[in-house]
């Protein structure tokens, strides 16, 4: 984190590959301890060759939920909607494998899906294939279960998105058409890094190219970003929407600073109380995730298995 804190730019692309840059020596030092974490990977869709599996990090003490089941959580990541994978080509494969191994080592199963990309594909096909991939746990946890702990606990299900993977996930859960059939109901989600607003009135920020391409014009933007389709819900489905963990990290892109600011009092005055909150000490956009099982910046993480913990005992 020495390394983190020196970087003075907090624009994702200044400092994308510095900081994957940084952690890449540690983590490859703690290889041995990270891949003592079992991990599994299974086709969730094979209607499609490609980008429709999934990996899945195996606990070995698990946290056990009220059935005496093991708990589950989804990891939805980003990478500007038109890049980022399960796993990162050389030499950063490690960056993945290492956050699975962290919250299996908290008691979770932990679930990372890959997912289509624009321009392959527009909105809202990527949040589709997030929601195929929990159907498909669900449809599936004796493929996925394994002896040596106890079954996954589908009605225990998290679901954690950074960045793009954010807004995937903040669709998944706001976007009715997606939504409305996703056969789990979440235990919670974590909305960590990731935009509320895309399109400022005030003109501070302008989305990039890949958003456009993928969210679709100005006018769609409006009616697409997950504020709109917050504001769009019923009374009655803002009450039974899932608990909302907010993250972000101490020093995000002032765009993203500005979503943070209006989040926060949008979710208070629909559910009447504000959202709890994580901030990542020391950390810029990229880095929390890199993080964890570094032994260096873990917090954040610990404070985000004491908030699923506490909604499962």
């Amino acid at each position: 984190m020495d390394i983190i804190s020196k970087f003075v730019e907090t624009g994702v692309a200044a400092i994308n590959l510095r900081t994957l840059a940084a952690f890449v020596p540690i983590l490859d030092e703690r290889k041995a301890e990270i891949e003592k974490i079992e991990r599994k990977t299974f086709v969730y869709d094979d209607k499609r060759r490609t980008r429709n599996e999934l990996d899945v990090y195996y606990p070995l003490n698990s946290t056990l939920t009220k059935g005496g089941k093991t708990p589950i959580l989804f990891f939805v990541y980003g990478g500007g909607y038109n890049s980022g994978s399960k796993e990162l080509p050389e030499p950063f494969s490690m960056g993945y494998r290492a956050l699975g191994s962290f919250f299996a080592q908290h008691g979770f199963i932990t679930i990372i899906p890959d997912y289509r990309l624009t321009p392959e594909v527009k909105f809202p096909a990527s949040s589709e294939d997030i929601r195929d991939a929990v159907n498909w746990v669900c449809a599936n946890v004796d493929v996925i279960g394994v002896p040596s702990i106890p079954a996954p606990d589908v009605d225990a299900i998290f679901i954690m998105g950074h960045s793009a993977g954010d807004v995937h996930t903040k669709m998944l859960s706001l976007y009715p058409p997606v939504s409305s059939t996703v056969h789990a109901r979440f235990k919670g989600v974590i909305w960590s890094g990731g935009s509320w607003f895309m399109v400022d009135e005030k003109k501070r920020f302008r989305m990039e190219v890949p958003t456009m391409q993928y969210i679709g014009s100005q006018e769609q933007q409006k009616e697409r970003e997950p504020r709109a389709l917050w504001n769009a819900l019923s009374d009655e489905q803002i009450k039974d929407h899932p608990d909302i963990l907010l993250v972000r990290a101490e020093r995000e892109p002032d765009w993203l600073l500005l979503s943070w600011e209006e989040i926060i009092p949008d979710i208070e005055k629909r559910r009447g109380e504000a959202p709890q909150m994580i901030i990542g000490k020391g950390h810029n956009h990229i880095s929390p995730n890199w993080a964890l099982c570094s032994g260096e910046g873990e917090e954040w993480g610990e404070e985000v298995v004491k908030w699923m913990k506490a909604r499962i005992n």
